[in-house]
């Protein structure tokens, strides 16, 4: 039985690749970077942002200097430019009312994915939310998911599942000995889930109630 599930946010809840190409085109501009390209917009869904600002080139001594230029951009306008996946919200609502805890587990800074939760009506499903910290103490997904963990207070175990949509959801999960159920309507390339290691993938939201079910009764 899934007693657990914990969510990741971009990618999976909601789609935010609009504020996050125009937060990610401020940083660029801030430390001298080229125009981006649309694969380099997507890319920047999900990771830590230190790490997409060192992928795509920033030194790493002016990595800083592009943080606060997107999160300038991303704290006041950029979370708002973001939609819900169709059947994110029936979705929670199906799980929660068979009993499964719903946590967010998100590499975005902790105070944007709470205005983000209950701004799009996601907060009532949700048991808690943890994010990463803006002074970067908590910055991996594997440090997010220990801080979620801890404040729902439950053991990493058989019982809970990681759900995301790139393969440092997997990865982090892992660290912990926790599956992860791919959302493969986000942003993860072909095969990067599966190859991460993912459990099982779930084609959309709708879709992973019945994924997730399976997995509690021992049919996947």
């Amino acid at each position: 039985m899934i007693s657990t599930a914990l969510l990741d946010l971009d990618g999976t809840l909601t789609d935010p690749i609009e504020g996050i190409s125009h937060a990610l085109d401020r940083a660029a501009q801030a430390v001298g970077l080229g125009p981006l390209t649309q694969a380099q917009h997507r890319a920047g869904i999900g990771p830590p942002l230190a790490d997409v600002l060192a992928d795509l080139g920033v030194p790493q001594d002016r990595v800083e200097e592009g943080i606060h230029a997107y999160r300038a951009f991303y704290g006041e306008t950029g979370y708002l430019e973001n939609r819900l996946y169709d059947g994110v919200l029936d979705a929670l609502a199906a799980l929660r009312d068979v009993g499964v805890r719903l946590v967010l587990a998100t590499s975005k800074p902790e105070p944007y994915a709470r205005r983000i939760v209950e701004h799009f009506g996601v907060a009532p499903y949700l048991e808690h939310v943890a994010g990463a910290t803006l002074d970067g103490t908590v910055a991996t997904k594997a440090d997010v998911i220990a801080r979620a963990l801890s404040a729902v207070d439950v053991a990493a175990g058989p019982g809970v599942v990681m759900v995301g949509d790139r393969a440092h959801d997997v990865r982090g999960a892992a660290e912990h000995g926790i599956a992860c159920v791919g959302a493969a309507w986000g942003y993860g390339e072909p095969g990067e889930l599966l190859d991460a290691g993912a459990v099982a993938l779930a084609d959309s939201p709708a879709d992973l109630v019945d994924v997730l079910r399976a997995l509690g009764d021992g049919s996947r």
